[in-house]
């Protein structure tokens, strides 16, 4: 607001002169103008020239206080990140922040830079970020986002240089920044584990937590997916040589809006399909029938329960039926959750050609169930934070990058 005032003050100064500068002009009868011009117009010039100085200092303050709390929003965003990223679905799901360690970042990051800023506890906020309406709210429960406002009021306030003139000493100036954690945008070679697409007209119509999208067949209801042979010949040949994890056969790393991705649609060969049953049995971990993981020895959720020994049997080793539980309930269900890439299209159609990627998601595959159901589905998971070193940036599809941008 004194800054407001002291650029209207410049501009009033400047007009009265040009409208003096008008009138006298017109009298150019009498003698002795030219001098009392000069002398008004010299006193007008240098005013504007003082206000000119004290508005730049103000405005270059301003500045500084700005990339202090751009530094500051971003390091403790970084940190919300990494505490992300060391924990597991579910535990990033149930997370109630501990604001002291990002509040400490925020001051220190601001505690180095040297301009007379000031930052106080309670000027860093913790919240979410709501991409939709650009709202933050704050709150501790699964944050995502951090507010900092860096400033220089009171006391410490910018002091002018010429202002005094007209009664300003001193100017306040404050600064407001967020950084947020928002949708992943990049991937990593190999960090994409099934290769599987969703298309974004699955999301359409609101968040889809936990919603069940089927991959196979194309023809059921839940289907609004396609098989992805990424960056490779687009058949069922190079589909098999991802599946099966052959050297040289990996994701490429992608950026959301850049990256291409061949399609082959909605149905697997027989050897694919069956190739995808195993790399389910590998990658999945086991639950009991609470739906709790079983352990191994060391604690860790156990996985490849058809392979070693130290695990209850998935399948009869005789039939290959699933085995069952008294009560009939399946015995030893498997769980996998891998990331998928979000494809441009504006229906639910079977994808079979070459599609822009646009964002990421987290799928939790549930079932790969053999002939003659031949059924693949899984959960879509939202509100989970990429564990690896990823941008965000991208769609909203459900995951996000660890590495914060700024939104305001």
């Amino acid at each position: 607001m004194v800054l407001d005032n002291l650029i209207e003050k410049e501009k009033s100064i400047m007009n009265r002169t040009v409208k003096f500068f008008q009138l006298v002009s017109r009298r150019g009868d009498q003698r002795g103008v030219t001098a009392i011009l000069f002398a008004i117009v010299l006193t007008a010039l240098i005013s504007i020239a003082a206000l000119a100085v004290d508005i730049g200092y103000v405005m270059s303050s301003k500045n500084d206080l700005q990339n202090i709390a751009d530094a500051a929003a971003l390091a403790a965003g970084r940190q919300l990140g990494a505490i992300y990223q060391a924990m597991t679905y579910d535990e990033q799901q149930s997370y109630v922040a501990d604001p002291t360690p990002l509040i400490n970042t925020a001051l220190e990051v601001a505690q180095k830079n040297q301009a007379a800023a000031t930052i106080q506890a309670g000027d860093v906020k913790i919240g979410v970020w709501d991409g939709t309406t650009k709202t933050f709210t704050e709150t501790l429960a699964q944050p995502d986002a951090v507010k900092v406002r860096a400033s220089r009021e009171g006391a410490n306030a910018v002091t002018t240089f010429f202002a005094k003139v007209f009664g300003t000493n001193s100017v306040d100036v404050s600064a407001d920044a967020t950084a947020a954690l928002t949708g992943q945008s990049t991937t990593d070679p190999g960090e994409l584990g099934l290769p599987v697409g969703i298309s974004s007209y699955f999301f359409l119509d609101g968040n889809r937590c936990n919603d069940w999208i089927v991959f196979s067949p194309t023809n059921d209801p839940d289907s609004c997916a396609g098989w992805t042979s990424f960056d490779y010949g687009s058949n069922d040949n190079n589909l098999r040589n991802i599946i099966n994890e052959v050297d040289g056969y990996e994701s490429p790393a992608t950026t959301a809006g850049d990256t291409i991705f061949n399609f082959i649609g909605g149905e697997l060969s027989n050897p694919t399909f069956y190739a995808l049953l195993s790399l389910f049995q590998r990658n999945g971990y086991d639950i009991d029938i609470n739906g709790d993981p079983i352990l191994d020895a060391d604690g860790n959720p156990m996985v490849d329960a058809t392979v070693t020994d130290d695990e209850v049997p998935l399948f009869d080793a005789d039939t290959g039926e699933r085995l069952l539980y008294p009560d009939d309930t399946p015995r030893n269900e498997h769980r996998w959750p891998s990331g998928v890439v979000v494809y441009e299209r504006n229906d639910c159609s079977n994808p079979n050609q070459s599609i822009l990627i646009v964002g990421y998601s987290t799928i939790l595959l549930t079932d790969v169930l053999s002939a003659p159901e031949k059924l693949i589905r899984g959960k879509i998971l939202c509100d989970y934070v990429d564990p690896l070193e990823s941008r965000g940036g991208g769609g909203e599809f459900g995951v996000k990058g660890s590495i914060p941008g700024l939104v305001e």
